[in-house]
């Protein structure tokens, strides 16, 4: 069974995991309408390796990442609209930033910018350079621009707890957006957790590279 919210793994008789139901106590209605990860990013998998590599500035990596959200959004953008409950296509686009206090512009930014034509919400970080938890970080993020009734698209590039995903949905809300859909390329997933074992059939081709794992088709909206 996977979490209604992540698809990550979950315990018997529980629709969220362990980090989403959190996220749901703490933010509520604040969170995203949807979260869509594009594809599982198995532990030791070279999808995995891309994630991390293009951070690094290799040019392969990006493009098959870029290559990777284009054609998840072209193909399967409405669908994840509809996750969201909204009644016309996102009108802004926002990237989650780092929460390691990385210097200069993310990587995420050029390679989003390359294929959503958007215009972007610029996201400050109040303490850049102070580490984050997996919590939601209410005062974490300032939101440099207009974002009053709009539909935000947020992409991440990887999803391991989602507090930083969620953090950007919250501050973006918070500002006054009224849906926010969160895409992630990559769904992080340890399959040397026991709990991975549930999503064994979903992985099968995961470790084949990106795009092999379409999740679209079983996005839900976060809250009911």
């Amino acid at each position: 069974m996977a979490c209604r919210v992540c698809r990550g793994s979950v315990a018997g008789g529980f629709s969220r995991c362990y980090q989403c139901e959190l996220h749901h106590s703490a933010a509520g209605r604040l969170l995203a309408d949807a979260v869509l990860p594009v594809a599982y990013a198995v532990k030791g998998s070279q999808f995995a390796a891309d994630l991390w590599r293009y951070k690094d500035g290799d040019r392969e990596a990006g493009e098959k990442l870029r290559a990777l959200l284009g054609d998840f959004l072209r193909d399967h953008g409405p669908c994840a609209w509809r996750a969201a409950g909204m009644a016309a296509p996102p009108g802004k686009v926002a990237v989650v930033p780092s929460g390691q206090g990385r210097p200069g512009v993310h990587p995420l930014v050029p390679l989003v910018a390359s294929c959503v034509r958007l215009p972007d919400v610029p996201l400050s970080a109040r303490a850049p350079d102070v580490p984050r938890g997996r919590e939601i970080g209410f005062g974490w993020l300032h939101v440099d621009g207009p974002v009053a009734g709009e539909n935000v698209l947020v992409v991440e590039d990887t999803w391991v707890s989602g507090g930083s995903a969620q953090s950007v949905a919250v501050a973006l809300k918070l500002a006054g957006a009224a849906r926010v859909v969160v895409v992630v390329l990559g769904r992080h997933v340890n399959l040397a957790h026991p709990r991975s074992a549930s999503l064994a059939p979903a992985l099968r081709d995961g470790t084949r590279g990106p795009g092999h794992e379409c999740l679209h088709t079983q996005g839900q909206a976060n809250v009911p």
